[in-house]
């Protein structure tokens, strides 16, 4: 008789762990949720190099699973278009900035993607890597004209998406005037 209801017993036991473990490990995916549920919401204008803000956010969105760019909203991170003094951006905190492209920049031979977006990743907290390696967007004009890379590299992208689940402390984010990206 006791085994019986051992059998039923110890299969509801070992399902209700697993669910319990599953929660624990991860509550959105418990609760149905997708992963971006999560995300941190960084809204952003753009009154030039509309077209490019727009392919900067879904690049962005698509390599950093902690941040969603969006447009609209109180932006706070706004992309001007400018003519002279180098495209740049003026970091605020943490998805705060304020970015200036430089006609100029592009009409040289520089993608114009590439300084978008390159300049959106200090906005997201990445610093200037003047490696000169395209594969490293934050390597910037560095790179040549030639390079027309606007994906961060996995190292890039790991860093954002850190930064962006609060994994990095705020003293961690690079703070200032990047000029020249």
């Amino acid at each position: 008789m006791v085994e019986k209801f051992a059998r039923p017993l110890a299969g509801a036991v070992l399902t209700t762990l697993a669910l319990v473990a599953a929660v624990l490990v991860s509550p959105a995916s418990a609760a149905g949720a997708p992963p971006s549920a999560m995300a941190r919401t960084v809204y952003y204008s753009a009154s030039g190099y509309s077209a490019e803000a727009d392919q900067a956010a879904q690049i962005w969105n698509s390599r950093v699973p902690n941040l969603r760019l969006v447009r609209g909203g109180s932006a706070t991170i706004r992309i001007y278009a400018t003519t002279g003094g180098g495209s740049r951006a003026y970091p605020c905190g943490l998805g705060c900035a304020t970015i200036y492209i430089d006609s100029q920049d592009v009409a040289a031979g520089h993608s114009s993607l590439r300084i978008v977006a390159h300049e959106v990743g200090h906005g997201l907290g990445l610093p200037d890597n003047y490696n000169g390696v395209c594969s490293y967007l934050m390597s910037g004009g560095s790179a040549g004209t030639s390079c027309r890379n606007a994906y961060p590299n996995s190292q890039e992208a790991n860093r954002v998406n850190q930064l962006f689940a609060g994994a990095l402390t705020a003293s961690a984010v690079d703070s200032g005037v990047y000029a020249r990206g």
